[in-house]
């Protein structure tokens, strides 16, 4: 029952072709994806220093506007990825959430404390974070990715 070796070779590269046309689909960045995918993070973030319930409201907007992106990346590339896979560029999502998180609590302090000064700058670093940390993933997915079988 077994097989022709040459018929694996071939199965292997017919598997190896297809992951490489996903991850060319999926790995072709674009900026007006990145600077929207920062701007709705930057507003999260900065929105959290804003009195109830218009913090509430602004998260649910920039969740619905996550939830868009995700799902118009989703019918263009024909994948959906969540960025928690593969397990390295899991680490970029994860420092990523981190991050935010620390921000955005950061913010609500400084809301609820009377310093607004602080917003805007907690606002401009979460954008460069998003920004840079979002770059980061997609060259980490590409990386990753490249040559696997």
């Amino acid at each position: 029952m077994s097989q022709d070796p040459q018929n694996h070779e071939q199965m292997l590269a017919e598997i190896q072709r297809s992951q490489d046309a996903v991850r060319e689909r999926v790995a072709k960045g674009s900026w007006s994806y990145d600077l929207t995918y920062a701007s709705v993070a930057a507003a999260i973030v900065g929105c959290q220093a804003a009195p109830l319930p218009f913090n509430v409201l602004a998260s649910v907007g920039a969740t619905l506007a996550f939830v868009t992106m995700w799902r118009r990346w989703s019918e263009r590339t024909g994948v959906s990825i969540t960025g928690v896979s593969p397990p390295r560029a899991r680490w970029v999502a994860i420092a990523l959430g981190v991050l935010f998180g620390g921000l955005a609590l950061t913010s609500v302090y400084v809301g609820r404390t009377g310093q607004l000064i602080w917003v805007a700058p907690l606002t401009i670093a979460a954008f460069v974070l998003a920004l840079g940390l979002s770059r980061l993933w997609m060259r980490v997915y590409r990386a990753e990715t490249a040559g696997r079988v």
